[in-house]
């Protein structure tokens, strides 16, 4: 039997979330009694996962606060996109051999349930990374997941850079990774910044380990709201009104 790899989680919760326009930091914002902040915190909290860091920037004493006990914070002094944050961790995890998991902290139905079913599939497949992955009658300005005649994942386009065809994929990259650290991170230096926003995203980490020969796996939620993240406050009324 094979010995189960190590897991640590990772929030990504640096960003400005300026799209709110609410005076408050998207992350601090409370639904159902608690601040987003701290609910993708304790989805985290799976017997597994020994460790949680919490990637933090715009106002980072509130966000620490607020995601409360348990976490070790790791500062981003520029939000310079996704895939930057993370690299955040390089020293850190540089000897580190085991699963990460990878998730946007602007997600507040997130479960340890959802999270499990990322990490079992995950480790039982061997793939580099795993992701999960949701479907939309409207699709939201998601990345798709491009998928061929085998139904195989090809690649992962953001919606920016989709093709009319692309555009029209019911199913939606949500964000939420589960990567063998050892495999996935030496690829992040290879993210550019070439898109609208001069951010380094995560998503084209994907894409990378595609072209390289590495497999990933997508996992399938079949209810959005577990997975939605919130940008504004029309998400935040959206997904208020589907949890009710």
């Amino acid at each position: 039997m094979a010995t189960r790899r190590k897991v640590r989680a990772v929030i990504l919760a640096a960003g400005k979330g300026t799209r709110m326009k609410t005076g408050v930091p998207k992350l601090l914002i409370q639904v159902e009694g608690k601040p987003i902040i701290r609910r993708v915190v304790d989805a985290c909290r799976l017997p597994e996962v020994e460790k949680i860091y919490v990637v933090v920037g715009h106002r980072a004493k509130m966000i620490r606060v607020a995601a409360g006990p348990g976490c070790e914070f790791v500062l981003q002094r520029k939000q310079l996109g996704t895939a930057h944050a993370l690299r955040q961790l390089e020293p850190i995890l540089e000897t580190y051999r085991g699963d990460l998991l990878v998730v946007v902290g602007d997600s507040p139905f997130l479960s340890r349930r959802v999270l499990h079913l990322l990490l079992t599939v995950h480790q039982r497949s061997g793939v580099a990374a795993s992701f999960l992955t949701t479907t939309y009658q409207n699709p939201p300005p998601y990345a798709r997941v491009v998928r061929d005649k085998s139904s195989r994942v090809v690649d992962i386009v953001e919606e920016f850079r989709c093709t009319a065809t692309q555009r029209r994929i019911k199913e939606v990259f949500t964000s939420h990774y589960c990567l063998r650290a050892e495999i996935a991170l030496p690829f992040l230096k290879q993210i550019k910044n070439e898109n609208p926003k001069r951010e380094y995203y995560l998503t084209d980490l994907i894409p990378i380990l595609l072209r390289h020969g590495y497999k990933v796996k997508a996992v399938k939620v079949r209810n959005p709201l577990l997975v939605f993240g919130i940008n504004d406050v029309r998400d935040l009324q959206w997904a208020l009104r589907r949890s009710n």
